[in-house]
């Protein structure tokens, strides 16, 4: 609704005013009746079944009747004139209200419009951060990938000569061992010293394998856990740039927002001020003509 809508409106309250004004008077001195010298007198008489008349209760008298209506013709115009001034004032009221009402508006709609502004904004900047953090753990995982198969290489590699050279003789004892019991013992209890000695030299192989494969799982599994650490640092260290970027966003989206919304909030104030002293004014104007005019 704009100054011109205001206008209209105050012109139909003021049009209504009057055409109760222009009824009122019609009423009071058009259409209210008038006394007559010759109406006639009526008088109350009492009857009774002896008595064939009685004195008149009361009378009353032309000029009497006239004073009693013009009196109250003079309370009516009196009520009708307060009425119509309240009236005005209600009016008054009513379109300053409107005006208020109307810049009320106004600055709710524009905050929130700036406020869905940046409700956008930080699903915009949410939805970004997903993205990036999905492309950044996926850099990661393959410079992970990559890195694991570079230390299994490498710790392979480290512990290929680990105890070679006594494996490798201890292979060759075991060798020799099963040709003596196969071929060359010569009784059970030659066989049974070989096959003692045989399983010494496994039970020796296997703890060597298992000490040189117990250090290399070990060494694997201590690399692999400080490059899984540097994953997660790398992540969590990229995940919060992200969002202190965003934060950083956000709080100068929303200080722009709280500027613009207190500029705006003190225009919107001043032309209402102005709005509501101009209507006032020009009300208060209207309403001292028609009390001029018509009063």
């Amino acid at each position: 609704m704009d100054k011109h809508d205001y206008h209209f409106i105050s012109i139909k309250f003021l049009t209504a005013i009057l055409m109760a004004l222009v009824f009122a008077f019609l009423f009071v001195y058009v259409f209210t009746p008038q006394l007559r010298e010759d109406y006639p007198i009526y008088s109350l008489q009492k009857s009774s079944l002896e008595l064939s008349e009685s004195p008149a209760l009361f009378a009353s008298s032309p000029q009497n009747m006239e004073v009693t209506m013009t009196a109250e013709k003079l309370r009516f115009k009196e009520k009708l004139k307060d009425r119509s001034f309240e009236l005005m004032e209600q009016s008054k009221k009513t379109m300053l209200a409107v005006i208020s009402a109307n810049y009320l508006e106004k600055m709710n709609g524009l905050r929130e419009k700036q406020m869905l502004a940046l409700e956008a904004e930080r699903r915009r900047l949410e939805a970004r951060e997903k993205r990036l953090l999905q492309e950044k753990r996926q850099e990661l995982e393959a410079e992970l990938s990559q890195k694991l198969q570079q230390l299994r290489q490498e710790i392979r590699n480290k512990y290929s000569d680990f105890n070679q050279e006594q494996i490798r003789d201890n292979y060759l004892k075991m060798i020799n061992l099963r040709l003596k019991i196969e071929f060359i013992a010569r009784n059970e209890s030659e066989r049974e010293k070989y096959q003692q000695q045989l399983e010494k030299v496994k039970a020796e192989q296997q703890a060597l394998i298992a000490r040189k494969n117990s250090e290399l799982n070990e060494s694997i599994s201590h690399r692999t856990s400080l490059l899984i650490m540097e994953f997660n640092q790398q992540y969590a260290a990229y995940r919060e740039q992200l969002r202190t970027q965003q934060r950083e966003i956000l709080s100068q989206l929303r200080t722009k927002i709280e500027n613009e919304l207190a500029a705006a909030r003190k225009e919107i104030k001043s032309d209402l001020a102005a709005a509501r002293e101009q209507k006032a004014a020009n009300m208060e104007q209207l309403i001292k003509k028609t009390k001029k005019e018509y009063y």
